[in-house]
């Protein structure tokens, strides 16, 4: 290789390194490093003479081509939709499928230097990131905030991130006994950092990575040894739900405080309020008895300078809070049990903690709760509104009733946000108007788009092109490609520009330019390991 070319093969690596530096850190600096691939692939094509080429290549190979029509899907889309508006800027952000795509597959493979390279890049950016992210909302943990710790990027898409890291981290390991130590602390800093997010999903994600890992391995080990660890798996689930179950139990477990005989007036002489068919339950406490109102506004605003009928900083109605979190504490919801507070219990009232318990429990422990207690009060008042996982149960019943009015072609590119809204108010949702968001589930959103067609050539246009190069026989795209599908179960991930670069830019790296990847020659049949 030439000088030149060798210039023009650095540049092209470089601006894939830039690409996996930037996903962590900045939406501008990536899109940067998208134009710096697409104009390096250009101005090599000119120099060479290859420019045509290039183009021939990239849009007549199949697989491309195949991968690209995601893209094209949308595009067609644009013919029968309501929001042309919406419709565009979802184009704009699948740029990326068509951006990293016809670059890698029209130019030689990365080598396996390269790839090991941009790939540690990426998965010790992501480190790093998490790293700022700490030192800078650090105070936030005090507090149980977690989706404030991810300062650059949605805490979502930050998990992804940190699921794939550790998939880089411990499928190139090296040989090195610092390097495999420095890989090991990465991996744990990764967990943690998953922890402090209070990432189910995520954590959802490495046990399945896991249990990949363990059935790949063992496909190579004696029989014994292969079917005990395959069995071994079978616990898994069962002690993820053995788990789930005993939260679930302690925290539904209640004080000694009998509904039928509740003191009728506070020792200030005021009526409490009791709910005594929807009381809801806060660190085993009843919540919504023993409020004396005009007590407690009197008695917080002497403390306070929020208002009682106010929000809190986090946009909550501080009343809702303040009550949760005398209950939380085992007090009355009264003049006694407001003076009863510290001065750090009023700080965190303010900053909208709910619990005393807050930052102090283990944080899968902590959202786990906070997702019972959000059901418990969804299932008595029918209002999802604030409540992610409840919300998520009403984009859905909403979802599948456009889907179900839509069957062939779906709604258009970008149709959804105007049937989702005419829907919720058809199906009289009790949602607010803040909260009427939209499927959060990309395969629900791909049919409401494009119909049961649509989201049949979506997939496909996903598994074919992976399929034929052979890409399923990698353990790190097989991890990849286990984050991405299940992150469309209880997000629109392709509806974000990290989310669907995130999509775009690894599809293509792992299919199209993985070492020794022929791309005009399909791939062997992949059989069942062991």
């Amino acid at each position: 290789m030439t000088g030149t070319g060798q210039g023009f093969r650095r540049t092209h690596v470089a601006a894939l390194a830039l690409a996996a530096i930037m996903l962590p850190w900045s939406e501008f600096l990536l899109s940067n490093a998208q134009f710096l691939l697409l104009g390096n692939w250009l101005v090599e094509g000119i120099v060479r003479k290859d420019l045509g080429g290039r183009f021939r290549r990239a849009f007549t190979h199949p697989g491309a081509l195949v991968f690209m029509s995601f893209f094209g899907l949308h595009a067609l889309g644009l013919l029968w939709t309501d929001d042309m508006a919406w419709g565009l800027d979802l184009c704009r952000i699948l740029l990326p499928v068509i951006a990293f795509t016809p670059v890698l597959a029209s130019v030689p493979p990365l080598n396996r230097s390269e790839l090991r390279a941009v790939l540690l890049f990426s998965a010790w950016s992501t480190f790093a990131s998490t790293l700022v992210c700490l030192i800078m909302r650090y105070p936030v943990l005090a507090e149980g905030g977690y989706r404030e710790l991810s300062v650059f990027i949605s805490h979502i898409r930050l998990a992804l991130l940190l699921c794939f890291s550790i998939a880089v981290f411990v499928t190139h390991a090296g040989r090195g006994a610092l390097i495999r130590s420095a890989h090991a602390v990465a991996i744990a800093w990764c967990i943690a950092f998953l922890a402090l997010l209070h990432s189910l999903p995520g954590f959802g994600m490495l046990l399945v990575m896991a249990a990949y890992g363990i059935w790949h391995w063992s496909a190579s080990r004696g029989t014994l040894l292969r079917r005990s660890s395959r069995l071994a798996l079978l616990l898994i689930p069962v002690l993820v739900l053995a788990w789930v179950d005993r939260v679930r139990t302690e925290f539904h477990r209640t004080d000694a405080t009998d509904l039928a005989r509740l003191d009728e007036r506070s020792a200030g002489g005021e009526y409490y309020y009791h709910d005594r068919e929807r009381p809801l339950l806060e660190n085993g406490h009843y919540v919504w008895i023993n409020v004396a109102d005009s007590e407690l506004m009197r008695g917080w605003e002497e403390r306070s300078v929020l208002r009682y009928h106010g929000l809190d900083a986090r946009g909550d109605t501080l009343r809702h809070t303040l009550v949760r979190y005398l209950a939380s504490k085992g007090l009355r919801k009264d003049s006694l049990g407001v003076r009863a507070l510290s001065e750090e219990d009023v700080h965190r009232v303010e900053n909208g903690v709910p619990n005393v318990e807050a930052g102090r429990k283990g944080p899968l422990r902590a959202r786990l709760e906070q997702i019972l207690y959000e059901w418990d009060e969804y299932s008595v008042s029918g209002d999802a509104s604030g409540h992610s996982v409840a919300m998520r149960r009403e984009f859905t019943r909403t979802g599948w009733a456009i889907a179900r009015e839509h069957p062939v072609i779906g709604t258009g590119t970008g149709g959804t946000r105007p049937a989702f809204a005419r829907m919720y108010e058809r199906l009289n949702s009790k949602l607010g108007a803040d909260w009427r968001l939209r499927a959060h589930n990309q395969y629900l959103t791909l049919m409401i788009s494009f119909g049961v067609l649509g989201l049949a050539w979506s997939l496909f246009s996903w598994w074919w092109p992976a399929w034929r190069t052979g890409a399923f026989r990698r353990p790190l795209f097989v991890c990849w490609a286990i984050i991405f599908a299940l992150s469309c179960l209880g997000e629109d991930t392709l509806e974000t520009q990290p989310g669907a670069t995130f999509f775009a830019f690894f599809y293509a790296l792992l299919v199209f330019a993985y070492p020794g990847t022929d791309l005009s020659a399909p791939a062997a049949p992949v059989h069942a390991a062991g």
